[in-house]
Order: C-alpha cells, then sequence, then structure tokens
C-alpha cells in the first residue's frame, strides 16, 4: 500500500556525488537527459520496455529557439498531448519548456520565440480553471506584443457543444492580434481527437525542427528494464472491473435517484489519490438503439467499418457511437439527407435549447427516412467514456473504488431521455457485472498538508469527493479541521451518507457539518446561503487559519452562486472592493487553496 512520505526540508533525492555531476552539463545535455528520465517515468508506471536513444555528440548549428509547450487541461487529455510533444522535441534535441498555465509567469510570455499551445475547452465555450487567469491576460490589456513570435494551437472539445473548442479559438486569435504568426495551422479536436492531435504533434516538430536548424551525430540505443510487472490501464486500454454492490442511496418520493456504486480493482495495481475521476466506458439504452434502427430501416445484422475494423452495426451503436449527446453537424448533414428545413432552422436559432434534452434518436425521429448501414455510422461520433468524481480513498478501501452516481434524465415531446452512463451504471448494472474503467489523474484538486484546514462545499452528487477526502484524513490521522457543506432537496430522502458524516463529526475527522435542504421549508435554502451565514466564521478560516476551499458539482448555477457568496464574504469580512474580493480569490486560486472540479 502506498503511503505518503515527507521529505525534511534538507533531504536531497539525489546524492551530492550526482548532483555535482548533472550541474556539469551543458544545456543540450540537460535537456537530453530530461527527456530521458521521463521515458524511465513512464515505463515505470506501465511497465513497459522503453527504447531511449543516447547521443554521443549534439552539435548545433544555430542558437535553439526559445520556445514554450503550454496546456490548458480539465481532465488531462491536453496535458497528455502537451507531454507527448515535450517529450518529441526533447528527443529530437530541441530545447523547450513544459509548463500548465496555472504555473506559467505571464511575464515570460513575451521572452519567447515560440509559443506552441494545447487547450481544451470546458463547459459552453469556457476555459479550464487553470487557464482562467492566463485567458484573461492574452486578451486583455496587459499582454506583450509578439511580432517576430510564431505560435501553434491544438484545440480539443466535444461537438455536441454550441461553442466547440472555444478556448482553443480564442488562444489563435489573441495571439495574432498580438502580432504573432502561425507555426503550424490550428487543429480543432472532437472526441476522437488521437489521430489528429497525432499528425498535429509531428508537423510541430518538424517545424521547430527545421527553424532551429539542430542536427544530432551518431546515436546509441539504451534499452530501459522493466520495473513493474502491472499492466498500465488507460482510457485506450481500461480495466475490466467487477460491480460489488449498487444501491440507491436516496429515498422513496425523491425528486433524485441517486446510486452509490462499489468496484472491485482487484489484480489491476490500479492506484488513485482523492480528487481523482474514474472513466467509464458505458454502453447504449438498448431501447434506443432498437428505435434508432426502426427509424432508419436497418436490421443491426450488416456489417460496417469503424475505426478500420469490421462489426454488425448492432455492436457499434450499443458500444462504439455517440447517440445520447448532439452536435449541430450531425443535425446540419441530417436535415440535408432528409429534406427537413426545420432542422436546419434549429440548428441555426435553437441548437443550445434543443441538445439540452433532446438526443441523436429525435433529430431522427423528427424525418425518419431509410439509411445505409454506413451512412449512419459515418453521421455519427465515437462514444468518449464518462468521467466521475471518485468517492472513496484507496488507503481505506484497498483495490476498490466507489461512485456516487445521479440518473441524468430529461423529457421532451417524445418521452424520458437518459443520460448513457448514468443509465448504464444505474438500471444496467449489477454486483458481478463487469465495467471498462481507468483513472484519470486530477493534480488540480488534490488535499494540502495534514495539517492544513479545508472547507469543502459539495451540494447533491458533488459529496463524492469529500467523501473520499474524509476517508484518507481518518486514515492519515490528519490533524487538520474539516467543514463540509452538503445540500440537496428534502433532509429524509436526500441527506446521502448520512450515517457516515455523523459518525466522522463523532470522531471529530469532520470538524463542522452545514447542511441545506432547498425544499423542507417554503423558502427554498441552499449551500450558498450557508456559507452567507456563516459568513464571519468562514473567513475565519481562510483568512486566519488558511484553509484550502473545494467546490464540486453543478458547474452553469451552483458553482457560480459559491463563487459570487465567496467573494461578498471577502468584501464584507476584509473591507475590500468587490474588485478587490475578486483578485483575493484570484490569488488563492494560484496558491491552490481555491480548487473546484465542477461539470
Amino acid at each position: 500500500m502506498n503511503k505518503k512520505v515527507d521529505f525534511s526540508p534538507n533531504a536531497q533525492p539525489l546524492s551530492p556525488e550526482l548532483l555535482e555531476t548533472v550541474k556539469g552539463y551543458d544545456s543540450k545535455e540537460l535537456y537530453w537527459l530530461s527527456g530521458y528520465c521521463s521515458g524511465l517515468a513512464d515505463a515505470r508506471q506501465g511497465g513497459q520496455f522503453t527504447s531511449i536513444t543516447i547521443p554521443n555528440e549534439v552539435e548545433s548549428t544555430a542558437v535553439a529557439l526559445k520556445t514554450v509547450v503550454l496546456y490548458a487541461s480539465q481532465t488531462g487529455n491536453a496535458q497528455s498531448i502537451a507531454e507527448q510533444l515535450h517529450q518529441n522535441l526533447v528527443q529530437k534535441g530541441l530545447s523547450a519548456n513544459l509548463s500548465s498555465l496555472a504555473d506559467f509567469k505571464n511575464n515570460k510570455l513575451k521572452e519567447q520565440q515560440i509559443i506552441v499551445m494545447v487547450a481544451s475547452t470546458h463547459g459552453e465555450g469556457e476555459p479550464p480553471d487553470d487557464a482562467i487567469d492566463f485567458h484573461e491576460f492574452i486578451r486583455g490589456k496587459r499582454a506583450p506584443k509578439l511580432e517576430g513570435v510564431r505560435h501553434a494551437v491544438l484545440s480539443l472539445g466535444d461537438s455536441s457543444y454550441e461553442f466547440f473548442c472555444q478556448t482553443g479559438k480564442d488562444f489563435d486569435e489573441a495571439f495574432a492580434k498580438l502580432g504573432s504568426t502561425v507555426l503550424v495551422d490550428r487543429v480543432d479536436c472532437d472526441l476522437d481527437y488521437e489521430e489528429p492531435s497525432a499528425n498535429w504533434i509531428t508537423q510541430v516538430v518538424e517545424q521547430i525542427e527545421g527553424l532551429s536548424a539542430v542536427s544530432q551525430s551518431a546515436t546509441n540505443e539504451v534499452t530501459s528494464s522493466p520495473v513493474s510487472s502491472s499492466q498500465q490501464f488507460t482510457k485506450e486500454n481500461p480495466f475490466a472491473a467487477t460491480i460489488l454492490d449498487n444501491q440507491k442511496i436516496t429515498g422513496k418520493g425523491s425528486v433524485k435517484h441517486i446510486n452509490h456504486i462499489e468496484i472491485s480493482l482487484e489484480g489491476s495495481g490500479i492506484y488513485y489519490l482523492p480528487g481523482d475521476s474514474l472513466g467509464v466506458w458505458a454502453k447504449n439504452n438498448q431501447s434506443v438503439v432498437a428505435e434508432i434502427l426502426q427509424l432508419t430501416e436497418l436490421s443491426g445484422d450488416e456489417t460496417v467499418s469503424f475505426k478500420q475494423s469490421e462489426k454488425t452495426l448492432l455492436q457499434v451503436l450499443s458500444e462504439n457511437l455517440e447517440i445520447s449527446l448532439i452536435n449541430k453537424n450531425f443535425i446540419l448533414e441530417y436535415a440535408e439527407l432528409s429534406g427537413a428545413e426545420a432542422l436546419k432552422d434549429i440548428a441555426a436559432s435553437e441548437y443550445a435549447k434543443y441538445i439540452a434534452n433532446h438526443q441523436i434518436v429525435d433529430v431522427i425521429k423528427y424525418s425518419p427516412m431509410k439509411l445505409e448501414a454506413q451512412q449512419l455510422v459515418d453521421l455519427l461520433k465515437p462514444i468518449k467514456p464518462r468521467l466521475y468524481s471518485i468517492a472513496s480513498s484507496l488507503e481505506a478501501n484497498p483495490e476498490e473504488v466507489h461512485l456516487t452516481v445521479g440518473l441524468e434524465a430529461s423529457e421532451n415531446s417524445n418521452g424520458v431521455r437518459y443520460g448513457t452512463a448514468s443509465n448504464f451504471l444505474i438500471n444496467e448494472l449489477q454486483a458481478d457485472d463487469e465495467v471498462l474503467v481507468y483513472v484519470e489523474a486530477n493534480k488540480h484538486f488534490k488535499l494540502p498538508e495534514n495539517d492544513k484546514p479545508v472547507i469543502m462545499i459539495g451540494p447533491g452528487t458533488g459529496v463524492a469527493p469529500f467523501r473520499a477526502f474524509l476517508q484518507q484524513r481518518q486514515e492519515e490521522s490528519a490533524t487538520g479541521e474539516n467543514w463540509l457543506y452538503f445540500g440537496n432537496p428534502n433532509f429524509n430522502t436526500d441527506f446521502l451518507y448520512q450515517i457516515e458524516l455523523q459518525s466522522l463529526l463523532k470522531d471529530k475527522v469532520l470538524t463542522d457539518l452545514s447542511v441545506a435542504f432547498s425544499r423542507d421549508q417554503e423558502e427554498k435554502v441552499y449551500v450558498q446561503d450557508r456559507l452567507l451565514e456563516n459568513a464571519e466564521s468562514v473567513w475565519q478560516w481562510i483568512n486566519d487559519k488558511q484553509a484550502s476551499i473545494y467546490v464540486c458539482g453543478d458547474m452553469n448555477r451552483m458553482a457560480k452562486d459559491v463563487h459570487a457568496a465567496l467573494v461578498k464574504i471577502i468584501s464584507e469580512q476584509s473591507g475590500r472592493t468587490q474588485e478587490d474580493a475578486e483578485a483575493f480569490l484570484s490569488q488563492l486560486r494560484k496558491d491552490k487553496r481555491y480548487q473546484r472540479d465542477v461539470y
């Protein structure tokens, strides 16, 4: 079992002799060494043989251009691509720095000669949390002129959202307005980003290599030894986990349907930390699949091509294609095929409203028509895994992972439509069934040191990561105080993990618990109202005790209302203006004392 080890301030991870040796390396040797160590780290995580080339001699025919590879990542995809690009550059002997936008110093931008950006888009065209400040900076008055600079942008997004890849588009436009010229044309990637991102990386490396004019001489090949026999499970190579328990935890009569799901990771070697997410590959609702087949006059037995393999139409509709989330291109292409002009009007003026409670089957149902099997496959996007905040500590639950899942449902004139993953997890899976999973690390949502206090705000299923936080702190006998804000509609039916939380209060693991059950009284009360009621104490925790603040849950309403409440508390309790209170909260985010996992 992995345990956190606290090193003394004077401890060195390397011997003094080795450090002195490293200090003697020139810049090229140091850049190569960083790539070599990165390769070794990857090998140790995945237990794979890693082949690495060591240059005998690196001869520079020109001064390397100052290059930075930046990433704006919410779930880790953008970070992974940026790291791969950086590793490719280093292995070519090309100088480049790699940085999250959360850690990048804005005043260093003007020093760069090449800026490479990998940016994901969060929600409806918003930048990820780690990119908010840079996004404001680069589009503001303090952004530096970038004449003579070259830039390349890769955007990650989901075309089912109206503002597809908007963050990457914003960065590309901002760089150009500041005078930078394009190194490689921007590429906007949808859910199936692997191939276009790999091609983009190749182009970027080739362009930088050409500009830098750095050549490498003969190389020796070194193969690292495998250091772990455990397999690395990823989004592309998920683990077939077994359901241990799947229980509804909202009561009869509740307006919500929420399940607590326990999953076995036995034999996988999978490791995670509180704050991480679990990726789930869900299967589509079979009744909806059957309806699509009926509307398009297909049997499902037809053979189709999908990602260079042959499968039946029924199989790809069930497991490989997205039939819940609608993207605008699908509406327009189907409208063109069917001749339904009204669908074009929906795409043009009602798209955001329409997709809130409609799915692919509703578009087809609008104007049913016979399609060829491959034609239907080509119209649809590949399904993507759904991410859920992990609701358990691995220390407290060895070889297990727990989820808190709410059934997503909406209604339109055709009936009730369910979320793909929530319906699959809640209604389709029972004990001993298998589900394909992997861990998505989230370094931007992590507990502070054990002696630091935390304020956790998680209404509804947003309580999930805080259950993990509290379990971890209990396992580690952490001395930091813990204050949880939880809300849901009704006390009698919706008090998730009530017995556990009361036990944690009794054991003094949970210092304080503030609850808001919105429908138990005439006037609705939410977690942000409880925060304002406790304004003086909240400010004392933030200012005097140096508490960290965590928010998890709905991005569109709750997170914004909580943010506004925190700004008001800081302003009123400290005598700051609202603008200064916003700046204070922004600084907390930079200091990693204000972290959000919102969706």
